[in-house]
């Protein structure tokens, strides 16, 4: 392997450095290379020499694995969502702005009890900065996106294995002698630093553990980020204690049904998995970016993973998208309805907040601003009103009780044909529906509870 000239500068070195791998992921390697008693700034001779040299390209290639043999840099991508969230939305929770986060919480627990059947969850109420909110979140949002990094992954690494076999020898020297280990090393960089710039977008905006319209923290809790809730709150004509109170009770609410209804969870996320595991990619956008970066390091860094995503879904991803709109559209609809009884008679502007958040969860929830860009989900749950009057007829037509007692069975659940005329549930063919939920959980309590046979988290049942 060729070794630089020792006429290179230190300025030299780091733009070089910086143009393979991008600020972010030098920025790293430079922060090693110096905690390790390696300066390039003052010590570019030394360092320069080939021994020391090729510690400096095994430094970098540690760094690019050091993540394991994952598609995606999980080391690269929190730190740059936690250098993010520092830079741009850093927070801090004093102990006032924490208790009235959790006063709230218990609050809205408190006005849940007689609007639902449906227990509290058994976890603490939480007070979140957003790094906080980072911390819980970060590994259900790593089980979602890696299999859209191993398909991009892997269609990057298809497009250059015969531009790298051709590569010539200066290539050859700049990856370390591995040309294709390296270069899937960037790359699985670039998708830690992309994901984890979207992981921090995430926690700037969202409220609490699942309002971004999919549960990304797993456990028993339901949790504020009250940094984020005063920032949407400014500018409303709504005192932020009211609004606070009101994203409190639909946290408790959220909480109460996914801590409770075993199988819903799973499903959801399943659900995401399934879609994420048929994104098929755009290799004509790839090739032509591999073609036209000509192995020129200052090119390495303008990779652009962000148009690699087929356009059109398949129809199998057609069909997995609608039934996961649908369940959200069910479960967003079930939180609107019950947490408007719940705050009908507490506060003032009840309604208008209510409408402004079904808004928010069918248009601008935070999952669509993030997800859509990272992994090629566009998620839009239309029938959010149409899934909140259903639950509000159930609740006059089955009584508080049966409406919550469909969630025991997703077979129990309203179709989305269902949701454009609610009523049709309820009457004709349907008009045994109280007769038909008696039975069948009957049925599940003969075999053991509530849960039955409802899917449920892999392990559950197992000593």
């Amino acid at each position: 392997m060729s070794e630089p000239s020792d006429e290179q500068s230190p300025d030299q070195w780091e733009q070089m450095l910086r143009a393979v791998l991008g600020d972010e992921a030098a920025e790293q390697v430079l922060a090693q290379m110096r905690e390790q008693g390696i300066d390039p700034s003052t010590q570019i001779n030394e360092m320069m020499n080939p021994a020391n040299f090729n510690a400096v390209v095994a430094q970098v290639k540690a760094m690019l694995g050091s993540a394991g043999d994952g598609p995606v840099n999980w080391k690269v991508g929190e730190q740059v969502a936690r250098e993010t969230i520092q830079k741009q939305h850093f927070d801090t929770l004093d102990a006032a702005t924490g208790n009235r986060a959790r006063t709230a919480l218990q609050t809205g627990n408190l006005w849940l009890d007689p609007a639902t059947e449906i227990d509290p969850c058994a976890g603490p109420n939480q007070a979140w900065s957003r790094l906080d909110w980072l911390a819980h979140s970060l590994p259900t949002f790593k089980h979602m996106t890696e299999p859209v990094g191993a398909n991009v992954s892997r269609a990057f690494s298809e497009a250059m294995g015969e531009q790298l076999s051709e590569a010539p020898d200066e290539v050859t020297a700049m990856f370390g002698g591995d040309p294709a280990g390296m270069m899937q090393g960037i790359i699985a960089s670039l998708l830690g630093m992309q994901f984890g710039m979207g992981l921090a977008q995430l926690a700037a905006i969202s409220f609490g553990t699942s309002d971004s319209g999919i549960p990304l923290v797993e456990g028993q809790t339901a949790a504020l980020v009250p940094s984020n809730i005063a920032d949407f709150a400014e500018g409303l004509e709504v005192q932020e204690e009211e609004v606070m109170l009101f994203v409190a009770v639909r946290e408790q609410a959220a909480s109460r049904l996914y801590s409770r209804i075993s199988w819903l969870r799973p499903q959801i996320l399943d659900t995401v998995a399934a879609y994420a595991n048929d994104i098929e990619i755009d290799t004509d956008s790839i090739e032509e970016q591999v073609r036209n970066m000509g192995f020129n390091p200052q090119n390495l860094q303008e990779l652009d993973l962000t148009n690699v995503f087929s356009p059109e879904p398949t129809e199998s991803q057609k069909l997995t998208l609608l039934r996961l709109e649908h369940l959200i559209s069910l479960v967003e609809g079930w939180v609107s309805a019950v947490s408007m009884r719940a705050v009908a008679a507490q506060l003032p502007h009840a309604v208008p907040l209510s409408e402004m958040f079904q808004r928010r969860s069918a248009t601008d929830s935070p999952i669509n601003q993030v997800f859509g860009t990272l992994v090629g989900l566009q998620i839009k749950p239309r029938k959010i009103r149409e899934a909140t009057r259903f639950w509000q007829m159930a609740f006059e037509k089955l009584g508080q009780a049966g409406r919550d007692a469909l969630w025991a069975h997703p077979d129990l659940l309203p179709s989305a044909e269902v949701l454009e005329d609610p009523s049709s549930f309820f009457s004709g063919a349907s008009s045994n529906v109280e007769e038909e939920l008696d039975a069948f959980l009957n049925e599940l309590l003969g075999e053991g509870g509530m849960d039955g046979d409802a899917p449920h988290e892999p392990g559950y049942g197992e000593k």
